[in-house]
């Protein structure tokens, strides 16, 4: 692995990344050079989480690789004064293509290339000629926040000081360097427990960054070098240090020695989205086979456990106490059987009674017809037609009575009229005394025709006729509403009549229900046996019981002594409890069954455990290394690129006193 860690460290060193982070960089006026060399491996992986999102996109018939390496310049402790982001497009295909590879970016220069960039709210773009293959680079600062933080504490003989102070001094030196990843996840993640179920739970972590810091030490300022570097190379007098952190979140480094005119190297920490490496989870699958051969051992033990105790239990030495007098209590059974002999013929007897008493009521249900009963609900629902029909026949003659009110309104209306001149034909008439006595008689009859019209609408008492056809549409009004609602009372009438229709049938039902109480058939798919089989079995029975109580008078006087039989079953009885629950067997302690079955169930459930917390584990570090996967970008790439991204931090030394 050092062997292939040396062989990407010159590659890296020799590529067009490492030769543009020696460009001369200007910032707010300052300039820095970024004289940066990578004494470790840079690895290509790509990493997870994205941190800008991915807009523009790459035109069709056109392959981009985005390679981002983030250059951070920090004074002594870490804080950043400077952040630099050298792009490599890898760019394949024919034609002009331009590209917008989005962030936050405050400057764009082309490295190689004598062309301007746009930059605009959402990235910077670049137009770009491609014949086949083009390696495009530029540069960008950023002020996108970091996902890693970098601190650097400074102790002498003990005391922290400030970097400055140790410039020239002499005495016990230690460097602490704390890598911090900001890239908290917190998501459930889903994996199967030991039972093989599938469970989800909530997992904390941070997206995986392998962050190499390396640490040069002069051999000739210092010594008693004590580290815990993962890697150390030799120079002339020059000792490299590398420390492989992984923080999650964070980690720190410590190097401690004995200086003399003290001076500090700058200090690297390149940062790769990369896991550290998969812990090894085969593990779980012995665990796992090795639980179920302890639950098969619970089992068999839980198993021996209950056996005893069934039988421990089923031991009654109280029961066997009148044991002694087991030949009188044979002759007690004998006679109890003969008594049992003739209850069941008794009850075959009866069952018989109650055979003849079922064909009497089979008989009567059968000989019954209940057509005319199932057709109550159809008469019903006729007859509530019929109201109906009436209703509607009445609402007619409502519709008729109110055109002929009308009718008469308009009648009245005209009468009315004629009236009025009538008496202005009086009143126009004046000098003629015939046409005024013409006119007078005239309006008079009009005025006498106006109130009967009156009369025959509304009614008048006085002119004989209380009651007008106003009345009478009111009252046919009223009646068709009452027979409308009397309709809708047969209809739910005849809705609750309905299951009267299906009488014959549950009659019918209940008819061969009762059949196969008395004969036996099918019930729910299952035979079942009928009071026939019942009277036949209690005869049988009866005969049954008889022999066996000769048989058990026989039995009786064969009996031999048994009076030491309750104390034997009590001291068996003992011995099984002993043994399920443990105690003393003939004056030794022995453990039980019971402790056996605890204690493998007690390891079965720490095993299931184990696995339990292996397996979410795997999951979360299978999920990890996918969240790496995706983290390929810092600024941003553009939509259908490829990316990868990497981070190096230069610490500034600490120089002698001059």
């Amino acid at each position: 692995r050092l062997a292939e860690d040396r062989k990407e460290m010159r590659v890296s060193m020799e590529s067009p990344i490492t030769a543009s982070a020696r460009t001369q960089v200007t910032r707010r006026g300052r300039t820095v050079a970024l004289a940066l060399v990578l004494s470790i491996a840079v690895f290509a992986g790509a990493g997870a989480l994205a941190s800008a999102e991915s807009r523009g996109g790459v035109p069709e018939g056109f392959e981009v690789h985005d390679d981002e390496t983030v250059y951070v310049v920090a004074d002594a402790t870490g804080v950043p004064r400077d952040v630099v982001v050298v792009d490599w497009m890898r760019i394949e295909g024919s034609g002009s293509l331009t590209l917008l590879d989005p962030g936050p970016v405050i400057a764009a220069e082309a490295l190689k290339d004598d062309l301007e960039p746009r930059i605009t709210p959402d990235g910077v773009e670049w137009t770009l000629d491609v014949d086949g293959r083009r390696d495009f680079f530029y540069r960008a600062e950023s002020d996108r926040e970091l996902p890693i933080e970098i601190e650097a504490a400074y102790f002498l003989d003990d005391r922290r000081v400030q970097p400055g102070e140790l410039a020239g001094a002499t005495g016990l030196v230690r460097i602490e360097v704390t890598v911090t990843n900001t890239l908290t996840i917190n998501e459930p993640v889903t994996y199967i427990d030991a039972d093989g179920a599938t469970r989800s739970e909530d997992a904390e972590y941070w997206v995986p960054m392998l962050a190499p810091v390396v640490i040069d030490v002069d051999g000739t300022r210092f010594r008693d070098i004590e580290a815990d570097a993962e890697i150390m190379t030799v120079t002339g007098s020059t000792v490299s240090h590398t420390f492989m952190t992984f923080p999650q979140p964070e980690e720190t480094i410590v190097i401690e020695m004995h200086g003399t005119d003290i001076a500090i190297e700058p200090i690297i920490v390149s940062v790769f989205p990369k896991m550290a490496g998969s812990p090894d989870f085969s593990m779980a699958e012995q665990l796992a086979e090795l639980r179920d051969g302890l639950d098969g051992l619970a089992e068999l033990s839980e198993a021996h456990r209950t056996i005893l105790g069934e039988v421990a239990d089923g031991l009654d030495p109280e029961a066997f106490a009148g044991v002694r007098d087991l030949g009188a209590g044979f002759d007690q059974l004998a006679a109890g059987t003969r008594e049992m002999e003739r209850g069941a013929a008794d009850l075959a007897v009866l069952v018989s009674g109650q055979i003849a008493y079922l064909d009497g009521i089979i008989g009567g249900i059968r000989g019954q017809d209940y057509s005319e009963v199932a057709q109550v609900p159809q008469a019903i629902g006729a007859l509530g037609e019929g109201v109906r029909e009436a209703s509607e026949g009445v609402s007619g003659l409502v519709a008729l009575l109110d055109g002929q009110i009308a009718y008469l309104d308009a009648i009245a209306l005209s009468n009315t009229a004629l009236e009025a001149q009538a008496w202005s034909l009086v009143d126009a008439s004046a000098e003629s005394t015939a046409t005024v006595e013409a006119a007078i008689e005239l309006a008079t009859g009009l005025t006498t025709q106006g109130l009967m019209i009156g009369a025959l609408r509304d009614g008048n008492e006085a002119l004989g006729m209380p009651y007008g056809l106003v009345d009478t549409r009111d009252s046919l009004a009223e009646i068709a509403e009452g027979l409308e609602q009397m309709a809708d009372a047969l209809d739910e009438l005849a809705r609750g009549a309905a299951p009267l229709a299906g009488l014959p049938g549950q009659f019918e039902e209940l008819a061969s229900a009762l059949s196969v109480l008395r004969n036996g058939g099918l019930v729910g798919g299952e035979r079942l046996p009928g009071l026939v089989n019942t009277r036949n079995g209690l005869r049988d029975l009866a005969g049954g019981i008889g022999a066996v109580g000769g048989g058990i008078s026989e039995a009786a006087e064969s009996l031999g002594p048994l009076e030491e039989l309750p104390a034997m079953l009590g001291r068996l009885r003992s011995t099984l409890v002993a043994l399920r629950d443990g105690g003393s067997i003939e004056g030794a302690e022995v453990p039980g069954i019971s402790a056996t079955v605890e204690g493998l169930a007690g390891m079965s459930d720490g095993l299931a455990e184990g696995i339990d917390e292996s397996n979410l584990g795997e999951a979360v570090v299978e999920r990890m290394e996918e969240v790496a996967a995706e983290y390929d970008t810092f600024l941003g790439k553009p939509e259908g690129a490829t990316g990868s991204v990497r981070f190096v931090f230069k610490l500034d030394g600490v120089s002698t006193n001059e």
